[in-house]
């Protein structure tokens, strides 16, 4: 269990690494990106993303509940794998969900050079993962109840 929790920490670490990443590429790299898009189109698609990125965050949290068992699955599904997996599973799926709210705030300021929408979704990337990141006292606990 330890080890799996050392592997989802560098799973982790990397992805909010990326994120980093994404701050460099939209201010250092992509400033003379030029968009070829009309400003209202823009601004149709910078209402959907940012949308967009509140149903993932949303569902990064229910599709974590479904995969640990708490949203309505069956006890035979239950029985099939192991916490620990699903844990790991359900670590890695909302982690990913919220990495993508980071790269739609990098495709916004990409198409609209606007600063805001860049660290605003990158923000909330960060902070969502930083909510969804692996806790071996949380693991612990599902293994308990699940016992």
């Amino acid at each position: 269990m330890d080890r799996m929790l050392a592997v989802l920490k560098i799973i982790w670490m990397a992805l909010l690494g990326s994120l980093a990443v994404y701050l460099i590429v939209g201010r250092f790299i992509a400033p003379e990106f030029a968009s070829p898009m009309n400003e209202e189109t823009f601004a149709i698609l910078r209402i959907v993303l940012l949308a967009l990125g509140l149903v993932t965050l949303i569902a990064a949290t229910y599709v974590r509940r479904l995969i640990l068992g708490m949203g309505g699955r069956s006890a035979a599904a239950d029985r099939q794998a192991s916490m620990p997996q699903r844990y790991a599973s359900a670590v890695i799926a909302s982690l990913a969900m919220s990495e993508s709210i980071g790269i739609y705030g990098l495709f916004l300021f990409l198409l609209g050079k606007n600063e805001m929408d860049l660290y605003l979704l990158v923000g909330i990337s960060a902070a969502a993962m930083y909510h969804f990141r692996p806790r071996k006292e949380e693991l612990l606990d599902l293994v308990q109840r699940g016992s």
